[in-house]
């Protein structure tokens, strides 16, 4: 049986480590709060109750086949680190915590010994069983970690051949849903001020109803090679009607400096206005050429 290690039994961990239990896996599970006087016995209680075996140092997971780390993104590299020592040749190290390609990359130099697979969790999060939560992987041995988690009744996938490309993706994929974010408050803030909430919502729903997702993708990026010269205009005074409600105009004023920015390449490019590319590769080569 593969034996399967933990470190971090935070709020993630919980979730991913007591799926893994009722999988019915060996598990052991180190978090360096088992260590406090004050947090530890309650800590090792919930491991335990999870059908999970506490271990109060981190060596104690050097007999484990695999091991994942779920620990606050800032402590990372150091979990990383401390797991060191302990990591014997081959252990298969799972990093599925939220940072950066360039720590993915620091976890993986700081565990020579180790195959070191770079995870991430999206769609839901935690919020959803820990069986259900999608899992992307990246690395040379994603395959390997992804037929394991599957047999654990995991969802996983291999994403990319180079530690660093799961968190990428991740990254990238906050650049759009935490965008949408930002773009929803400062709309709906706007809107407040002018009493337009529903209406507003009404309008934005209807459009968005209308596309699938990646036609919607496509639609916009191709219309924006195309439209950036005039959308610039447009995006200033959208920015200038959010300002006039006295809602900082944070986010609009982002679209105002990517629309010039593309009208200013295009037009140093010699583009001509409202040529739109027949497909989305062919905007996005568009823009990569563009000068500055």
């Amino acid at each position: 049986m593969t034996r399967w290690g933990l470190v971090g039994f935070g709020e993630a961990g919980r979730v991913i480590g007591g799926a893994l239990a009722a999988s019915g896996v060996d598990l052991a599970v180190h978090d360096r709060a088992l260590g406090d006087p004050d947090r530890g016995p309650g800590l090792a209680e919930a491991v335990r109750a999870a059908g999970a075996r506490p271990v109060p140092d981190v060596g104690g997971l050097a007999d484990r086949d695999v091991v994942l780390s779920l620990v606050t993104p800032a402590t990372a590299l150091a979990a990383a680190e401390a797991f060191a020592p302990a990591a014997r040749d081959g252990v298969l190290y799972l990093d599925l915590n939220s940072t950066a390609p360039q720590v993915k990359e620091a976890v993986a130099a700081a565990l020579p010994a180790a195959r070191v697979v770079d995870g991430v969790m999206t769609g839901g999060g935690i919020r959803l069983d820990g069986s259900r939560i999608p899992i992307s992987l990246a690395g040379p041995d994603a395959g390997a970690a992804a037929r394991l988690l599957s047999g654990a009744g995991f969802t996983a996938a291999v994403v990319g051949e180079r530690v660093g490309a799961a968190a990428a993706l991740k990254m990238l994929r906050s650049v759009v849903v935490k965008g949408l974010e930002g773009l929803w408050t400062e709309a709906l803030l706007a809107a407040a001020e002018l009493d337009v909430v529903e209406p507003l919502l009404a309008m934005v729903e209807e459009t968005l109803d209308r596309w699938p997702t990646r036609d919607f993708a496509t639609m916009l990026v191709t219309t924006h090679v195309g439209h950036a010269g005039r959308r610039q205009v447009e995006a200033r005074m959208v920015r200038d009607t959010v300002a006039g409600t006295g809602v900082a105009p944070l986010m609009s004023a982002a679209l105002v400096a990517r629309q010039e920015h593309t009208a200013r390449g295009l037009e140093q490019a010699g583009r001509r206005p409202g040529e739109v590319p027949a497909t989305l590769a062919e905007a996005l080569e568009v823009l990569r050429a563009l000068p500055g």
